[in-house]
């Protein structure tokens, strides 16, 4: 009778054992699936990524010469083709490129392997070019710290959006001002980073289509005529996800 009341002590133990184990596991998984699902979904005003209070430098004004700074560094590094500054963020940065899109990847300017690599341009993009139908395309690590693309995702804050609309960019030959007119999370199964249009109705649709994309209203308008720039990262909310931030050529 003892021998039969000790098992069935262990066989209680055993099943409350896999009960415990079973409800860590599930809360666990629970617990990792909504971290990632909020993670990044709205941005707060005390979330806000980099100094917000910093403001787009006129490179033809008063203080930092963005132009001067790609020319300096291009006699060193001659894939360096344009320098990047987006208002109230600490994205302001050398942009590089070269014959395909795996150089920069993971590997910094001195070629020595990096996680977060440097930022650059979609190999495609001809820096040259500001005709129409020239779409411009950066790529940048989102490290989940305030550097290299990550303060991108400041624009899932609608009022930081709308404060700071205006991206600057200066390469070699001149120097641009963009304004936003999207802003979305989305994957790699939406190619937003087509470079290659028919005509100019083509170009037009697939303007239209990112146009469309925008969680919120940017009231900039965006046509045929327009040449755009996409600034793209990872965005941890979704698999392969991406955010996206595009503007247009101020003319």
């Amino acid at each position: 009778m003892l021998d039969e009341r000790n098992e069935r002590n262990k066989k209680i133990v055993k099943i409350v054992v896999i009960l415990i184990i079973i409800a860590l596991i599930t809360g666990g998984a629970y617990y990792l699936k909504e971290k990632i699902s909020n993670k990044n979904v709205d941005i707060t005003e005390e979330q806000l990524i980099g100094d917000i209070n910093k403001e787009v430098i006129d490179s033809e004004g008063q203080g930092i010469n963005l132009q001067e700074e790609i020319l300096a560094l291009n006699l060193q590094y001659p894939d360096a083709i344009a320098w990047l500054m987006v208002p109230g963020t600490s994205i302001d940065m050398p942009i590089f490129k070269s014959t395909d899109n795996n150089r920069y990847l993971r590997n910094d300017r001195d070629n020595a392997t990096t996680k977060w690599g440097e930022t650059f341009l979609d190999y495609r993009s001809d820096i040259n070019n500001m005709d129409k139908m020239s779409h411009f395309i950066i790529y940048g690590h989102n490290t989940e710290v305030d550097s290299h693309f990550t303060p991108l995702l400041n624009f899932k804050n609608e009022k930081f959006l709308n404060e700071h609309k205006i991206i600057e960019m200066s390469t070699i030959k001149g120097n641009y001002k963009w304004e936003i007119f999207s802003a979305y999370t989305t994957d790699t199964d939406f190619f937003y980073i087509d470079t290659v249009f028919a005509d100019l109705n083509d170009y037009g649709d697939f303007l239209n289509t990112l146009k469309s994309k925008s969680v919120f209203d940017t009231k900039v308008s965006v046509s045929s005529s327009d040449t755009i720039l996409t600034l793209s990262t990872c965005d941890y909310v979704k698999t392969n996800g991406r955010y996206v931030v595009q503007a247009k050529l101020v003319k």
